[in-house]
């Protein structure tokens, strides 16, 4: 099946849609057919340590690149992680390797196969960074909600709550993209022969998969890993500020209490953090759909026979000269 390599140079498979799809399973099926490798454009799995709250899927013999990138105390921007993106896709280029692009994080993702995505020539504001210090996560929502109330609906519950990451979406916005870092971008990007296929599905039905994901996770230890992680971290950490450790911040801060409000509290978190899972969803979603909808194949996981519609699809593009 992955005999055509010369027409592997530039050819890039992207697996997106929102959490629960069933992305990462498909992506590993398809890679395993192909000579390919996954690259997550997730933004949640780039810290080291945070596993379980994040779905952090380790697919056995085929690599995974982009997890595990840093520590959860360290900061990490959508620049820094294109430019790793871009490195990762043209080294597997050059090893005749299909890379498999899968994720949920949708500015991620579009940092990578946007020509005019480029945020490299945006320095830091230093009056801004300084300002921004003094700001709550609140405001600062405020803020971009105000500057940019398209993108901002769009943001997942771990960005739109990260201090760092509305600081410097902020500064882009403020501040103009120069022509000739974009024809850099351009020519950078320019000539991948992407195929895009994109998962979607009923939103009571992405509830009640999140909803048994949100159990597991609990099952396999959770509650270890968040205990571990607190060890070496604190709460206001970047990597803490994802919604699967948030929405159980007050449960660990107050557990100690009598076993009745002890129970209560921890009953009232997890259904915070299925809601939040839940608006992820709905948040996803709806970027994928408005985002790629000239671009995408999107295919309803619900639907019979889906996969095979797929697989036949990515056959026909991955053997076209």
């Amino acid at each position: 099946m992955w005999l055509n390599l010369e027409s592997m140079f530039n050819k890039i498979l992207i697996i997106s849609g929102p959490t629960a799809t069933g992305k990462t399973d498909l992506a590993v099926e398809l890679a395993k057919i192909y000579h390919g490798e996954l690259v997550s454009t997730d933004s949640c799995q780039i810290y080291k340590g945070l596993d379980i709250g994040t779905g952090k899927d380790q697919p056995g013999e085929t690599p995974i690149h982009l997890i595990d990138l840093i520590t959860p105390d360290q900061k990490f921007s959508v620049a820094q992680f294109q430019k790793a993106g871009l490195e990762i896709i043209n080294k597997l280029h050059s090893q005749n390797k299909l890379p498999v692009l899968v994720g949920c994080s949708g500015f991620y993702l579009d940092s990578l196969i946007n020509q005019n995505y480029d945020t490299f020539s945006i320095k830091p504001n230093k009056l801004w960074r300084l300002i921004s210090k003094k700001l709550s996560v609140k405001t600062l929502q405020k803020i971009y909600n105000f500057l940019d109330k398209e993108n901002f609906s769009k943001l997942n519950h771990s960005d739109i709550n990260n201090h760092y990451r509305l600081t410097r979406k902020i500064e882009i916005k403020l501040s103009k993209i120069s022509p000739l870092h974009q024809g850099e971008m351009s020519s950078r990007t320019e000539g991948f022969d992407i195929l895009h296929i994109s998962l979607i599905a009923p939103l009571d039905f992405l509830y009640d998969r999140i909803n048994t994901r949100v159990q597991k996770r609990l099952d396999i230890g959770f509650f270890d890993e968040i205990k571990n992680l607190l060890k070496k971290y604190s709460w206001s950490d970047p990597g803490l500020q994802i919604a699967a450790y948030q929405c159980l911040k007050p449960y660990f801060q107050n557990k100690d209490v009598e076993t009745l409000h002890a129970t209560s509290l921890l009953n009232t978190c997890l259904q915070k953090w299925r809601y939040a899972e839940h608006s992820d969803a709905r948040r996803q979603s709806t970027y994928f759909k408005s985002r790629y909808s000239n671009t995408a194949s999107f295919f309803d996981i619900t639907f019979p026979m889906f996969k095979d519609k797929i697989f036949n699809l990515v056959s026909e593009w991955y053997n076209k000269l």
